[in-house]
């Protein structure tokens, strides 16, 4: 009886859910036929309607294998049905509906300049429409641990490894900061075990095999091994999770189609690179220029997976690569494993090999491209680095001192200038990982390095470093352009940095300022005061403000700010123009940090510990499905970047949080959420995002988002002839390669 009450609740909500998505079904009948749209001889246009009558909402989608790329362009219906997709390459296309409440209609062969009216196919049952759900919605069933399980100390557990004091902090390991940090989870290929992987006696043995498997399973074994207990821990929620999707159990919530401002987004699809290479971050322009690069290529950057980095020409829908250097002696990525248990996709080849480890990239005002990349052995370190370098960066803080390990200083900055098609190596003291230019004569590259965690290894190399790049450009002197600092707080509250400070495993005096443990992830500038924030990644998160002063390093401070309940769980973050500092965060909120609303002083004793202005943050909450017991959305956002001079057109300073297990952007305006969702193909995990202006005067047409998949197993995303990755017949020649997705907002879901 219990099973068969839940069968009518879920039954009623699909119900529901399929009412909601447009107009009630008997008016939707009733409606007038809707008039013909207008197109152009490179558009399509037409009317959706199922047995219901007009769909409003839902997605068409155009795709085409014709061109150098992946191609598809999606845009959605209007309220009546009709729908425009715009400014088509030539060629030959197959168009099909999408949407919440149906199943994929058939796909029908078409050109651009077609009338082209669809029929959409409403779900014959919850199981066939949940389907197309985004990720989220699948992995919000698992079974979390109840919070009364947490006793706060860390010296009893009930089944929970110690190190997790809070449910929150066990969330947050299983989302952003441990396993959905590289996975979206949820989505076909997680949420089922594929028959290629191997025949178990168990569900358990299954999911220990599987995690093994391919060039990253040393690192997934240690994370699950992490949550291990004497039930079974994570792996057994996890083979309890599948087991029940085998069995049946269906999502208790059913996402919401495209409304109002939604449905004029054109969403355009193409692949880069190739199955076996996942991508992390890509840019497009000079984010204090957007104009920068206008129709020019979009470069990517492939992190631990690949030497050659993508190259999208967007005009012609071509893909490349280009290769940076390395020097002699440069060694594999230190993330980079071998392989000891056969990917079903793959088997025992080691997909990942790269030496240029390129994690992040940014474009200067000459159109220079600059990466985040290791072009030397860590352990090569420069002389005006050292004790004794007449460097003054070195001689406040030397870095003289290799690291193995995860945190270690394994990544320098790679220059390549696409007009003379040349690379430039330039050598840093300090590592790298996310970087961005301030708004100076000097053109200053600021970078963080993602070192130490509040005490772990490697805090003694927690340090932001800048190059003043005119100066690099001027003379070539790579030790005379580079400066770095530790993060010192002023806690002896006398307005300035001092030579002593405390370090960071001593009992404070606070008659001096105090050095802070904690490395630095991202990294933003702040227009509004000329300052530098990034994030730590220690749990529950903190934010750091860094202000140069007048003659950095000598006056250099730092501020520590930590992430108050409800919120946990950092990773990336931005700043706007008006100086508010913006926060994706996994208890499910994107969140907003402004300084301007402390009330008390911000240095002085205690300063250190990140607690001075809780007042500072506002917290909004994402919607979607949650997991039972925990009150925030499964989500697990990655990064957020903020739209400085309103290019796709919500507005000035909106800030876009990625998506990453609902296959979307979150959009913030006016206090309300726009959804971005990317419908095809399933799988899309937003990593970098950039916007930019192509033509300043083509209106809508000459301006978006663009946005990388960097999910690490790019195989998982619905295959190129949509058959569902992981699904019997899956070949590596029917995967997808990863995606870069463009985001543009028309004035209405019909304007051409």
């Amino acid at each position: 009886m219990m099973n068969a009450g839940r069968k009518m609740c879920k039954a009623a909500l699909f119900a529901c859910g399929v009412l909601a998505a447009g107009l009630p079904v008997g008016l939707r009948a009733q409606q007038n036929p809707a008039p013909a749209v207008e197109i152009d001889n490179d558009d399509l246009g037409g009317v959706v309607t199922s047995r219901f009558g007009p769909e409003a909402g839902v997605w068409v989608i155009a795709q085409t294998t014709d061109l150098g790329t992946r191609f598809a362009k999606i845009a959605v219906t209007d309220e009546r049905g009709r729908y425009v997709v715009p400014d088509l390459p030539k060629a030959h296309y197959q168009v099909w509906v999408r949407g919440y409440g149906l199943v994929d209609s058939p796909k029908i062969d078409a050109q651009p300049g077609q009338h082209l009216n669809l029929s959409a196919v409403v779900a014959p049952s919850l199981a066939a429409a949940a389907q197309y759900y985004p990720a989220a919605y699948w992995y919000s069933m698992l079974k979390i641990p109840d919070q009364s399980l947490f006793p706060g100390t860390g010296d009893k557990g009930n089944g929970i490894p110690p190190e997790f004091k809070t449910q929150d902090q066990w969330l947050n390991f299983i989302k952003t900061n441990g396993c959905g940090n590289c996975h979206q989870i949820g989505n076909y290929a997680t949420r089922m075990v594929p028959a290629a992987l191997g025949k178990f006696e168990t569900s358990r043995d299954a999911w220990a095999y599987r995690l093994s498997v391919g060039p990253a399973g040393h690192d997934m074994v240690r994370f699950i091994s992490q949550l291990m207990t004497p039930d079974g821990g994570q792996l057994a929620r996890l083979a309890d999770w599948t087991d029940r999707i085998e069995a049946g159990e269906l999502p208790s919530r059913s996402p919401q189609r495209p409304v109002g401002v939604e449905r004029n987004i054109v969403v355009t699809v193409r692949d880069w690179l190739d199955p076996k290479h996942y991508l992390h971050d890509l840019t497009t322009t000079d984010r204090r220029n957007p104009t920068i690069n206008a129709y020019g290529p979009i470069y990517g950057d492939t992190e631990l997976s690949s030497n050659a980095q993508p190259v999208l020409d967007p005009v012609h829908n071509t893909k490349t690569t280009l290769t940076p250097p390395v020097r002699d002696g440069t060694p594999s990525s230190a993330l980079a494993n071998e392989v000891v248990a056969p990917s079903p996709y793959f088997g025992m080849e080691q997909t990942w090999d790269s030496k240029v480890n390129a994690h992040t990239s940014v474009m200067d005002q000459e159109g220079r491209i600059y990466w985040a990349a290791q072009n030397r052995s860590p352990k090569d370190i420069p002389a005006y680095c050292k004790n004794g370098s007449p460097l003054r960066s070195a001689q406040l803080y030397p870095l003289d001192v290799p690291h193995e390990g995860f945190f270690q200083n394994s990544r320098q900055v790679t220059v390549y200038d696409p007009k003379t098609q040349k690379f430039t190596m330039i050598d840093t003291c300090f590592g790298t990982h996310h970087l961005n230019f301030a708004e100076d004569a000097d053109n200053t590259l600021w970078l963080s390095n993602n070192t130490g965690l509040g005490g772990a290894p490697g805090t003694e190399l927690a340090v932001a470093g800048w190059i003043n790049t005119k100066k690099f450009w001027e003379t070539g002197d790579a030790a005379a352009s580079q400066g770095w600092t530790p993060l010192i707080v002023d806690t002896n509250a006398n307005g300035k940095r001092d030579e002593g400070y405390n370090e960071p495993a001593e009992e404070p005096d606070y008659s001096k300022d105090t050095r802070l443990p904690y490395g630095l992830y991202a990294m933003a500038y702040s227009p509004a005061d000329k300052t530098v924030w990034g994030s730590s990644l220690a749990h529950p998160g903190y934010i750091i403000r860094l202000d140069p002063g007048t003659n950095p390093p000598d006056t250099a401070l730092a501020e520590i700010y930590k992430v108050p309940l409800p919120g946990y769980g950092i990773r990336g973050m931005d700043v706007d123009r008006n100086g508010v500092t913006w926060l994706p965060l996994d208890s499910g909120h994107l969140a907003s940090f402004d300084r301007r609303k402390c009330k008390g002083p911000l240095n002085g004793p205690g300063a250190e510990k990140g607690e001075k202005c809780p007042e500072g943050f506002s917290f909004y909450a994402l919607s979607g499905a949650g997991f039972q017991g925990d009150p925030g959305a499964e989500e697990n956002p990655y990064y957020v970047w903020v739209d400085w001079f309103n290019i796709l057109g919500l507005g000035p300073n909106v800030p876009f949080e990625t998506g990453n297990q609902s296959d979307s952007l979150h959009a913030l305006v006016d206090g309300h959420f726009v959804e971005l969702r990317v419908p095809y193909p399933m799988g899309f995990f937003a990593k970098g995002l950039e916007g930019r202006i192509d033509d300043p005067n083509a209106g809508w047409k000459g301006r978006g988002l663009w946005v990388t998949s960097g999910n690490r197993t790019p195989q998982h995303i619905e295959g190129i002839d949509a058959l569902a990755p992981g699904a019997p017949g899956a070949t590596p020649q029917t995967l997808s390669s990863p995606l870069v997705v463009q985001f543009q907002l028309r004035p209405d879901p019909l304007a051409r």
